[in-house]
């Protein structure tokens, strides 16, 4: 009859009560809410940057006034709001009529909407980036 020998299984107990430790302290609702914050306010520096077009900034105020809420769980699902409370915003990114008899169409800039493309692009490497930090912290720096 072969002989199996002996296994160390204290390494396995230590991780399995990391993963533990971590489930119970809703380190994953933190680390959800916490990257899609960092994710906001990274779409707002693109869209700030994406605004230096001189026939956009005139005063300034658009682009000052980008602003992101607060993230949110409803159910499942997590959001975040970013808004911009200026009155004429929603004309400088989708465009609008303009000129006598509404005659003329000035295009739209799409700032956010560009800005939010990228950013769902970004998102799978970024994501991935961050969650093998979050696992390395979790497993106390090993791996």
């Amino acid at each position: 009859m072969a002989k199996w020998g002996k296994f160390d299984f204290s390494e396995f107990r230590r991780l399995a009560e990391s993963f533990q430790k971590a489930a119970d302290g809703n380190v994953m609702d933190q680390f959800v809410r916490d990257l899609l914050a960092e994710m906001a306010m990274r779409s707002v520096n693109k869209i700030k940057r994406r605004m230096t077009d001189q026939k956009i900034v005139d005063t300034g105020q658009l682009r000052r006034s980008w602003q992101v809420g607060s993230v949110e769980k409803q159910g499942d699902a997590y959001t975040v709001e970013i808004y911009n409370p200026v009155e004429y915003a929603p004309f400088v990114e989708y465009g609008h009529r303009t000129g006598p008899n509404l005659t003329k169409w000035v295009q739209g800039r799409f700032m956010m909407t560009i800005s939010m493309n990228e950013i769902e692009r970004e998102l799978p490497a970024y994501l991935e980036k961050r969650m093998t930090q979050k696992l390395k912290e979790i497993l106390g720096g090993k791996g």
